[in-house]
Protein backbone atom coordinates (compact mmCIF):
# COMPACT_ATOMS: atom_id res chain seq x y z
CA UNK A 1 0.00 0.00 0.00
CA UNK A 2 1.40 3.00 -0.65
CA UNK A 3 2.05 5.91 1.54
CA UNK A 4 -0.95 8.57 1.25
CA UNK A 5 0.73 12.18 0.38
CA UNK A 6 0.32 15.02 3.19
CA UNK A 7 0.64 18.35 2.34
CA UNK A 8 1.38 20.77 5.10
CA UNK A 9 -0.38 24.38 5.49
CA UNK A 10 1.34 26.76 7.75
CA UNK A 11 -0.04 30.37 7.99
CA UNK A 12 2.57 32.84 9.41
CA UNK A 13 1.52 36.54 10.58
CA UNK A 14 5.12 38.21 11.64
CA UNK A 15 6.56 34.86 13.02
CA UNK A 16 9.88 35.80 11.99
CA UNK A 17 11.42 34.31 15.29
CA UNK A 18 9.74 30.91 15.24
CA UNK A 19 9.97 30.23 11.33
CA UNK A 20 13.10 28.11 11.72
CA UNK A 21 12.59 25.95 14.82
CA UNK A 22 9.43 25.04 12.38
CA UNK A 23 10.82 24.45 9.62
CA UNK A 24 13.75 22.28 10.84
CA UNK A 25 11.25 20.31 12.51
CA UNK A 26 9.38 19.42 9.60
CA UNK A 27 13.05 18.67 7.82
CA UNK A 28 13.73 16.21 10.20
CA UNK A 29 10.15 14.40 9.71
CA UNK A 30 10.42 10.24 9.15
CA UNK A 31 7.59 10.97 6.98
CA UNK A 32 8.10 13.95 4.75
CA UNK A 33 5.11 15.85 3.27
CA UNK A 34 4.70 16.23 -0.23
CA UNK A 35 4.93 19.85 -0.02
CA UNK A 36 4.44 22.52 3.18
CA UNK A 37 2.83 25.65 2.22
CA UNK A 38 3.79 28.63 4.25
CA UNK A 39 0.61 31.26 3.66
CA UNK A 40 1.64 34.67 4.84
CA UNK A 41 -1.21 37.00 6.11
CA UNK A 42 0.66 40.33 5.06
CA UNK A 43 3.99 39.92 7.13
CA UNK A 44 6.12 42.97 8.14
CA UNK A 45 8.83 41.21 10.08
CA UNK A 46 10.64 39.85 7.24
CA UNK A 47 9.15 36.57 7.10
CA UNK A 48 8.74 36.22 3.55
CA UNK A 49 12.20 37.13 2.51
CA UNK A 50 13.91 34.77 5.13
CA UNK A 51 11.92 31.75 4.17
CA UNK A 52 12.60 32.80 0.22
CA UNK A 53 16.30 32.61 0.60
CA UNK A 54 16.62 29.76 3.98
CA UNK A 55 13.96 27.18 2.55
CA UNK A 56 13.48 27.89 -1.38
CA UNK A 57 11.59 24.67 -1.40
CA UNK A 58 8.48 26.03 1.02
CA UNK A 59 5.82 27.52 -1.50
CA UNK A 60 4.79 30.71 -0.25
CA UNK A 61 1.47 32.41 -0.87
CA UNK A 62 1.88 36.12 0.17
CA UNK A 63 -1.28 37.64 1.21
CA UNK A 64 -1.61 41.24 0.89
CA UNK A 65 -2.74 41.69 4.73
CA UNK A 66 -3.63 39.70 7.78
CA UNK A 67 -6.81 38.18 7.48
CA UNK A 68 -6.49 35.88 9.90
CA UNK A 69 -6.68 32.27 10.77
CA UNK A 70 -9.42 30.94 8.32
CA UNK A 71 -8.80 32.70 5.58
CA UNK A 72 -5.14 31.91 5.43
CA UNK A 73 -5.45 28.03 5.90
CA UNK A 74 -8.58 28.26 3.56
CA UNK A 75 -5.78 29.29 0.32
CA UNK A 76 -3.60 26.89 1.49
CA UNK A 77 -5.84 23.72 1.35
CA UNK A 78 -6.95 25.11 -2.15
CA UNK A 79 -3.22 25.12 -3.37
CA UNK A 80 -2.35 22.04 -1.89
CA UNK A 81 -1.88 18.61 -3.94
CA UNK A 82 -1.77 15.97 -1.08
CA UNK A 83 -4.61 13.59 -0.27
CA UNK A 84 -4.10 14.40 3.67
CA UNK A 85 -3.84 18.24 5.09
CA UNK A 86 -1.85 19.04 8.01
CA UNK A 87 -2.01 22.37 9.87
CA UNK A 88 0.43 23.88 11.66
CA UNK A 89 1.32 26.63 14.05
CA UNK A 90 4.45 28.57 13.04
CA UNK A 91 5.46 28.32 16.94
CA UNK A 92 5.94 24.94 17.35
CA UNK A 93 8.80 21.81 17.48
CA UNK A 94 7.52 18.65 16.19
CA UNK A 95 8.80 15.01 17.66
CA UNK A 96 10.65 13.35 14.31
CA UNK A 97 7.60 10.69 14.02
CA UNK A 98 4.52 13.06 13.94
CA UNK A 99 2.96 13.39 11.02
CA UNK A 100 4.31 9.52 10.24
CA UNK A 101 1.93 8.88 13.35
CA UNK A 102 -0.61 11.05 12.70
CA UNK A 103 -1.09 9.25 9.01
CA UNK A 104 -1.20 5.99 10.17
CA UNK A 105 -3.28 6.63 12.43
CA UNK A 106 -5.59 7.78 10.04
CA UNK A 107 -4.85 5.29 6.90
CA UNK A 108 -6.14 2.65 9.39
CA UNK A 109 -9.95 3.98 9.75
CA UNK A 110 -11.55 5.41 6.61
CA UNK A 111 -14.43 6.51 9.17
CA UNK A 112 -11.50 8.98 10.76
CA UNK A 113 -12.12 12.38 9.39
CA UNK A 114 -9.35 14.14 11.69
CA UNK A 115 -6.72 12.98 13.72
CA UNK A 116 -5.45 15.46 17.01
CA UNK A 117 -1.88 15.15 18.44
CA UNK A 118 -0.51 15.18 22.13
CA UNK A 119 0.38 18.91 21.94
CA UNK A 120 2.94 19.53 25.14
CA UNK A 121 3.97 22.92 26.33
CA UNK A 122 6.57 23.83 24.01
CA UNK A 123 9.18 25.19 27.32
CA UNK A 124 7.89 22.91 30.02
CA UNK A 125 7.75 19.44 27.61
CA UNK A 126 5.78 17.61 30.71
CA UNK A 127 2.83 19.93 30.61
CA UNK A 128 -0.20 19.01 28.21
CA UNK A 129 -1.15 22.19 26.20
CA UNK A 130 -4.05 20.38 24.78
CA UNK A 131 -4.83 16.66 24.25
CA UNK A 132 -7.60 17.15 21.40
CA UNK A 133 -10.35 19.67 21.85
CA UNK A 134 -13.18 18.31 24.47
CA UNK A 135 -16.66 19.49 24.37
CA UNK A 136 -19.03 19.65 27.81
CA UNK A 137 -22.83 19.10 28.44
CA UNK A 138 -22.83 22.28 28.62
CA UNK A 139 -21.63 23.80 25.31
CA UNK A 140 -17.87 24.63 27.17
CA UNK A 141 -14.82 24.03 24.56
CA UNK A 142 -11.79 22.80 26.06
CA UNK A 143 -8.54 21.75 25.46
CA UNK A 144 -8.07 18.01 26.75
CA UNK A 145 -5.53 17.90 29.87
CA UNK A 146 -4.33 21.90 29.42
CA UNK A 147 -1.99 22.83 32.40
CA UNK A 148 -1.50 19.23 33.33
CA UNK A 149 1.24 16.25 34.05
CA UNK A 150 1.72 14.66 31.09
CA UNK A 151 0.07 11.12 33.00
CA UNK A 152 -0.98 7.79 31.65
CA UNK A 153 -4.15 8.96 30.87
CA UNK A 154 -2.92 10.88 27.91
CA UNK A 155 -0.86 7.71 26.76
CA UNK A 156 -4.05 6.24 25.48
CA UNK A 157 -5.25 6.14 21.51
CA UNK A 158 -8.91 7.47 21.49
CA UNK A 159 -11.70 9.00 19.77
CA UNK A 160 -12.16 12.66 20.86
CA UNK A 161 -14.69 15.64 20.16
CA UNK A 162 -12.22 17.44 17.73
CA UNK A 163 -8.56 18.51 16.72
CA UNK A 164 -6.96 21.50 17.34
CA UNK A 165 -5.88 23.25 14.17
CA UNK A 166 -2.05 24.43 15.78
CA UNK A 167 -1.17 21.09 14.62
CA UNK A 168 -3.53 18.46 13.37
CA UNK A 169 -4.45 16.44 10.53
CA UNK A 170 -7.45 16.41 7.98
CA UNK A 171 -8.51 14.41 5.25
CA UNK A 172 -8.53 16.45 2.35
CA UNK A 173 -11.89 15.02 1.03
CA UNK A 174 -13.78 15.71 4.23
CA UNK A 175 -13.54 19.68 2.98
CA UNK A 176 -15.53 18.71 -0.33
CA UNK A 177 -18.29 17.35 2.37
CA UNK A 178 -17.96 20.22 5.10
CA UNK A 179 -16.75 22.95 3.51
CA UNK A 180 -13.75 25.29 4.12
CA UNK A 181 -12.76 26.64 7.70
CA UNK A 182 -15.32 29.31 8.08
CA UNK A 183 -13.77 33.18 7.13
CA UNK A 184 -15.96 34.98 9.73
CA UNK A 185 -14.34 33.23 12.54
CA UNK A 186 -11.63 34.96 11.12
CA UNK A 187 -9.10 33.90 14.10
CA UNK A 188 -10.42 31.67 17.31
CA UNK A 189 -12.78 28.92 17.61
CA UNK A 190 -12.61 27.85 13.34
CA UNK A 191 -11.52 24.86 13.91
CA UNK A 192 -13.99 24.03 16.96
CA UNK A 193 -16.56 24.78 14.02
CA UNK A 194 -15.17 22.50 11.94
CA UNK A 195 -14.62 20.07 14.87
CA UNK A 196 -18.31 19.71 15.14
CA UNK A 197 -18.98 19.84 11.29
CA UNK A 198 -16.88 16.93 10.85
CA UNK A 199 -18.87 15.41 13.81
CA UNK A 200 -22.18 16.05 12.48
CA UNK A 201 -21.00 14.70 8.55
CA UNK A 202 -20.32 11.62 10.36
CA UNK A 203 -16.41 12.08 10.19
CA UNK A 204 -14.49 10.98 13.99
CA UNK A 205 -11.26 12.27 15.03
CA UNK A 206 -8.99 10.44 16.80
CA UNK A 207 -6.52 11.78 19.21
CA UNK A 208 -3.03 10.35 18.90
CA UNK A 209 -0.64 10.10 22.01
CA UNK A 210 2.72 9.59 20.67
CA UNK A 211 2.38 11.92 17.72
CA UNK A 212 3.92 14.54 19.56
CA UNK A 213 4.22 18.23 19.52
CA UNK A 214 5.61 21.29 21.62
CA UNK A 215 3.66 24.91 21.01
CA UNK A 216 4.53 27.97 22.46
CA UNK A 217 0.95 28.92 23.41
CA UNK A 218 -0.30 32.63 22.61
CA UNK A 219 3.08 33.47 20.68
CA UNK A 220 1.07 34.58 18.02
CA UNK A 221 -2.21 35.17 18.87
CA UNK A 222 -1.68 36.43 22.23
CA UNK A 223 -2.68 35.27 25.50
CA UNK A 224 -5.38 36.77 28.30
CA UNK A 225 -5.18 40.07 26.19
CA UNK A 226 -7.88 42.01 24.45
CA UNK A 227 -8.17 40.23 20.89
CA UNK A 228 -8.66 36.51 22.62
CA UNK A 229 -10.92 38.44 24.83
CA UNK A 230 -12.85 39.77 22.14
CA UNK A 231 -12.74 37.03 19.84
CA UNK A 232 -13.67 34.46 21.85
CA UNK A 233 -17.52 36.52 22.80
CA UNK A 234 -17.63 37.22 19.27
CA UNK A 235 -16.71 33.28 17.93
CA UNK A 236 -18.56 31.10 20.60
CA UNK A 237 -21.87 32.62 19.79
CA UNK A 238 -21.46 32.06 16.14
CA UNK A 239 -20.70 28.61 16.68
CA UNK A 240 -23.52 27.88 18.83
CA UNK A 241 -26.23 29.73 16.81
CA UNK A 242 -24.87 27.49 13.29
CA UNK A 243 -23.78 24.45 13.92
CA UNK A 244 -25.54 23.23 16.92
CA UNK A 245 -28.79 21.18 16.33
CA UNK A 246 -32.09 22.54 17.77
CA UNK A 247 -32.28 20.44 20.30
CA UNK A 248 -29.32 20.20 22.02
CA UNK A 249 -29.03 23.96 21.56
CA UNK A 250 -32.29 24.34 23.43
CA UNK A 251 -31.36 22.23 26.17
CA UNK A 252 -27.79 23.88 26.61
CA UNK A 253 -29.37 27.45 26.02
CA UNK A 254 -29.06 28.48 29.77
CA UNK A 255 -25.50 27.26 30.60
CA UNK A 256 -24.67 29.31 27.39
CA UNK A 257 -26.34 32.16 28.70
CA UNK A 258 -24.66 31.81 32.16
CA UNK A 259 -21.04 30.86 30.77
CA UNK A 260 -21.18 33.84 28.76
CA UNK A 261 -22.54 36.29 31.78
CA UNK A 262 -19.16 34.54 33.84
CA UNK A 263 -16.87 35.39 31.26
CA UNK A 264 -17.91 38.99 30.88
CA UNK A 265 -18.05 39.28 34.38
CA UNK A 266 -14.64 38.10 34.48
CA UNK A 267 -12.95 39.90 31.78
CA UNK A 268 -14.19 43.27 33.56
CA UNK A 269 -12.67 42.34 36.96
CA UNK A 270 -9.18 41.96 34.35
CA UNK A 271 -9.70 45.15 33.25
CA UNK A 272 -11.06 43.70 29.89
CA UNK A 273 -14.71 44.53 29.72
CA UNK A 274 -14.90 46.68 27.04
CA UNK A 275 -13.59 43.75 24.07
CA UNK A 276 -15.55 41.09 25.95
CA UNK A 277 -18.47 43.67 25.38
CA UNK A 278 -17.57 44.26 21.66
CA UNK A 279 -17.19 40.89 20.54
CA UNK A 280 -20.51 39.79 21.97
CA UNK A 281 -22.12 42.93 20.24
CA UNK A 282 -20.17 41.97 17.11
CA UNK A 283 -21.44 38.23 17.42
CA UNK A 284 -24.84 39.34 17.71
CA UNK A 285 -24.16 41.48 14.16
CA UNK A 286 -23.07 38.09 12.90
CA UNK A 287 -26.21 36.44 13.81
CA UNK A 288 -27.88 36.92 9.97
CA UNK A 289 -24.99 35.09 8.18
CA UNK A 290 -24.60 32.95 10.82
CA UNK A 291 -29.06 31.27 10.67
CA UNK A 292 -28.57 31.50 6.93
CA UNK A 293 -25.18 28.67 7.15
CA UNK A 294 -27.24 27.03 9.49
CA UNK A 295 -29.44 24.84 7.45
CA UNK A 296 -26.26 24.27 5.20
CA UNK A 297 -24.34 22.64 8.09
CA UNK A 298 -27.79 21.21 9.17
CA UNK A 299 -28.25 19.32 6.09
CA UNK A 300 -24.91 17.57 6.72
CA UNK A 301 -25.99 15.82 9.35
CA UNK A 302 -25.71 12.16 8.99
CA UNK A 303 -25.40 11.32 13.02
CA UNK A 304 -28.43 11.17 15.45
CA UNK A 305 -28.54 13.58 18.73
CA UNK A 306 -27.64 10.35 21.19
CA UNK A 307 -23.98 10.38 19.41
CA UNK A 308 -23.71 13.75 19.72
CA UNK A 309 -24.62 13.75 23.54
CA UNK A 310 -22.39 10.95 23.90
CA UNK A 311 -19.36 13.16 22.51
CA UNK A 312 -20.17 15.94 25.27
CA UNK A 313 -18.08 15.34 28.55
CA UNK A 314 -16.99 16.84 31.52
CA UNK A 315 -14.16 18.67 31.17
CA UNK A 316 -11.85 15.16 31.54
Amino acid sequence: MTTPTVSLVIPNWNGLVHLKGCFDAIARQTLQPLETIMVDNGSTDGSFEFVRQRYPHIHIIALSSNHGFAYAVNRGIEAARGEFIGLLNNDTDLDDHWLERLVTALKEDQGLGSAACKMLNFYNRSMIDSAGDGLTPYGSVYNRGHGEHDGSRFHTQELVFGACAGASLYRKDVFKGVGPFDEDFVSFFEDVDMSLRLQLAGFKCIYVPDAVCYHKRGATGGKASAYPVKMTERNLLAFYVKSFPLPLLLSMLPFIIAGTIRRIFRAVLAGLGGPALTGYLEGLRLMPGMIRKRSLVQSTRKVDISYLKSLMRKND
